[in-house]
């Protein structure tokens, strides 16, 4: 879509104010895209949540955002957004809830909906299939009507079609760092089809979200380290969907998480069996060509990245080595950033026409 009317100035440039309303703003992910929006030149953010309370009572370290308790004023707020000009929405609700609340904005809004701007921060429309959604979740699709017009939000392969929609399904975490680091081998056809690739990642405790449980309790995670999802993680789905058009043959997946004793990051290896000889340089050659000019991937020349690196930004950092007939790819990215809430952000800023790297860090905390 073109970029909006423009209402306030970032320097010599002008800019449009447009409202934003976060719901589920209570959350991981929703508490991080406020922090990110303070920042943000363009976007006004309105923090929506059923449950009861002030925003500083449950994001206490979010400044600058306006919010409501009651869905159904945020609801004629927006309406009224909408009839004054652009508006946006960003759904951090659980995964199952999106769908169905979609369902509910179309109907509340009209004809109005259909100028909606919506990115999801959750599973629910990322999966173009309903039955490859039905079987990665066990349950049908909460708004099959909905589906095809929802573009799929990992900007470094889909920027044109995001830039050209009014819904995204921003990527999920481990799914971000699982295509960063596969895709671009396998759409280059180093890679052998016929054997295993073998995906190895670990996530911080962030990922599990806001309401206590013993796999985020501090003194369970603390020092400790455990595998999920032996049987298969669902995010393994994106990445199949994602190398549907990379070759004529499936390949074998096999992708085990794992729980990190620590709050923020992914940190993935992945060990992928090569269909010929093949040096590291020439691997480093292929996905610095993937990701020439990305602003938030960085394809290291030398080392391996680790989680201070990236840790409270929006880039994912790649490493490359190659051992034999094996090409180990390490990707470390930050859940909460790049692998939620900034990408949601970045998605915005392409359906907007405003830049890319808008309100998104590209340094990260170093220490944390």
């Amino acid at each position: 879509m073109t970029s909006v009317i423009a209402k306030k100035t970032r320097g010599e440039a002008a800019v449009a104010t447009v409202p934003l309303f976060v719901y589920g703003a209570t959350g991981m992910l929703g508490g991080e895209l406020l922090r990110l929006l303070e920042l943000h030149p363009a976007f006004a953010p309105t923090a929506v949540s059923r449950k009861a309370g002030s925003l500083a009572e449950s994001q206490p370290h979010v400044q600058g955002a306006t919010a409501f308790t009651n869905v159904e004023a945020a609801e004629t707020e927006l309406a009224a957004a909408l009839e004054r000009g652009p508006a946006a929405v960003a759904l951090s609700l659980p995964h199952g809830e999106s769908g169905e609340f979609v369902k509910r904005l179309r109907a509340s809004l009209g004809a109005k909906f259909d100028e909606l701007v919506l990115v999801d921060l959750a599973a629910d429309f990322r999966l173009a299939d309903p039955e490859l959604y039905r079987a990665t979740y066990k349950h049908a699709h909460p708004c099959v009507d909905e589906l095809s017009g929802f573009a799929y939000g990992l900007p470094e392969f889909h920027r044109a079609r995001i830039a050209s929609s009014r819904r995204t399904a921003a990527a999920g975490c481990f799914a971000t760092a699982l295509q960063l680091a596969v895709v671009p081998a396998a759409r280059a056809g180093l890679l052998d089809v016929n054997v295993p690739w073998i995906l190895h990642g670990v996530t911080g405790s962030s990922g599990s979200g806001a309401e206590p449980k013993p796999g985020t309790h501090h003194p369970y995670r603390h020092g400790n380290l455990w595998a999920y999802s032996l049987d298969g993680h669902r995010h393994e789905a994106e990445l199949a969907q994602a190398l549907g058009g990379a070759s004529t043959k499936p390949a074998k997946l096999h992708f085990v998480a794992h729980s990190g004793p620590f709050t923020r990051g992914i940190h993935l290896t992945c060990a992928l069996p090569l269909a010929r000889p093949l040096a590291t340089a020439e691997a480093r050659a292929v996905y610095a060509q993937c990701f020439a000019g990305e602003p938030f991937v960085e394809v290291l020349e030398a080392g391996v990245p680790d989680l201070r690196r990236i840790a409270g930004s929006n880039r994912a950092a790649l490493g490359l080595n190659v051992r034999g007939d094996v090409l180990t790819v390490l990707c470390t990215l930050d859940n909460l950033v790049k692998g939620g809430a900034g990408q949601a952000l970045q998605c915005l800023n392409l359906m907007f026409g405003f830049p890319e790297t808008w309100g998104l860090p590209r340094s990260g905390l170093g220490v944390a």
